[in-house]
């Protein structure tokens, strides 16, 4: 008989597996980049597949377990279509890393994921402030979208600036 597949503990863990994953992605990018454009190449694309990804994934698989998680009310037509979009984020940054479409590509699918997170962090502060969500993981949203920013925005500009 096969186990029961247990939604909450996976969107536990996808929070987890998220900065893990960028602690790796940023090793390997130093330990396989040899400037700021080979490293910004691995970054980049790797760091909007693991978060547009595993966002699309955790809402796709396990939606009602995701929104109580932040503290929404489940399957709501616009939380699908977030998760699609998160999907097809997650998608054209296979494309452009397998496709190599250079640094410009690497750059514009970067800041099209900062830019969803940055308007989804909004969102979530809005959601602690007009509605009192103050789940955890609802509060620390915007802190984590200012977080990939940083990390992220510096070595854009190094590439782009080769």
């Amino acid at each position: 008989m096969m186990p029961k597949f247990d939604k909450k503990k996976l969107v536990s863990m996808m929070e987890w597996i998220r900065p893990l994953g960028i602690s790796l992605i940023i090793f390997f990018a130093y330990f396989f980049g040899n400037d700021p454009i080979s490293r910004f190449h691995i970054m980049g694309p790797f760091i909007v597949l693991l978060m547009s990804g595993t966002v699309a994934l955790e809402g796709l698989l396990c939606g009602d377990a995701a929104s109580e998680k932040i503290g929404y009310i489940p399957n709501k037509a616009y939380q699908i279509q977030s998760r699609l979009n998160n999907a097809a984020t997650a998608l054209t940054a296979v494309l452009v890393y397998v496709l190599n479409w250079g640094r410009y590509a690497d750059s514009t699918i970067v800041t099209v994921m900062l830019m969803f997170f940055t308007f989804s962090a909004t969102n979530h502060a809005v959601s602690a402030l007009k509605d009192h969500n103050m789940k955890i993981v609802n509060l620390l949203r915007p802190v984590m979208s200012l977080l990939l920013i940083t990390i992220l925005v510096p070595h854009m500009i190094q590439a782009l600036n080769q």
